[in-house]
């Protein structure tokens, strides 16, 4: 799937969401959500009798910064250009890559949806949600995407590439939980103390005057905060310092 972004001459794909005229409050509803204004403070353009063209403008306008670099001003032109048509699928998919380019992958997605739902045979809204997709790491879903590309665009090299890449990210996934043993899970995760045993000959520093005990309960309430004698504390970083061969003094 080339990367270009579609020309000023491209038509305007829509979808009809219900059956019958849509009316004046569906089409604010479209605004709100492909605009991401609340619906109360929505000013729908879509009824202007120059709507089409002032769409294609602000299209044109998004393009060009987009292929600049200037991906919140795209954003903010593609956003004004649906105002005049929210159903426009091409405008939807092309802010998803504006969205994708300063890694909001979330509304890429979000916009990409939308440009399916209302033409469902426009690759570029696939192939723009499976590049936020396989960004997010979802592989399983960005390939999902990428085939339903290579199915509207056989012949497309890009699209195919892709999509190879998705089934060898999808296959090294699964080889990684397959592999996963108790032998490589970390210490943090396996290590149980209850299984610890105590030896009875024990006769180092104990916080409890009877020595060693096998009431775990009773140990764990020794190291809430306070609990530990100062005695016990002060021993056991003395042997600890020695055991290590350090050289300091306590006090």
């Amino acid at each position: 799937m080339p990367t270009e972004e579609d020309s000023a001459d491209s038509s305007v794909p829509t979808a009809v969401l219900s059956q019958g005229d849509e009316s004046e409050d569906t089409d604010a509803a479209h605004v709100a959500y492909n605009t991401g204004i609340p619906i109360s403070e929505v000013i729908d353009h879509s009824k202007d009798e120059n709507a089409e063209a002032t769409s294609l403008e602000l299209k044109q306008q998004g393009n060009e910064e987009l292929v600049a670099g200037h991906y919140l001003k795209a954003v903010k032109l593609y956003s004004e250009a649906l105002e005049y048509t929210p159903t426009n699928a091409i405008l939807l998919a092309n802010r998803a890559q504006a969205y994708i380019k300063v890694e909001n992958y979330g509304l890429a997605i979000s916009d990409a949806t939308a440009a399916i739902e209302h033409d469902p045979s426009y690759a570029k809204g696939y192939y723009r949600r499976a590049s936020a997709y396989f960004a997010l790491n979802k592989y399983k879903a960005a390939r999902k995407d990428f085939r339903k590309v290579c199915q509207l665009k056989p012949k497309d090299r890009d699209a195919r590439a892709k999509f190879a890449g998705c089934e060898k990210a999808v296959k090294e996934e699964a080889f990684s939980k397959a592999i996963v043993s108790e032998q490589t899970e970390p210490l943090s995760s396996t290590y149980k103390p209850d299984n610890v045993a105590i030896d009875s000959g024990y006769d180092g520093p104990n916080p409890l005057a009877g020595g060693p005990t096998t009431n775990m309960d009773e140990e764990k309430a020794l190291f809430q905060p306070g609990k530990l004698p100062m005695e016990f504390v002060m021993v056991s970083c003395w042997l600890a310092v020695v055991s290590n061969g350090w050289c300091c003094s306590l006090h």
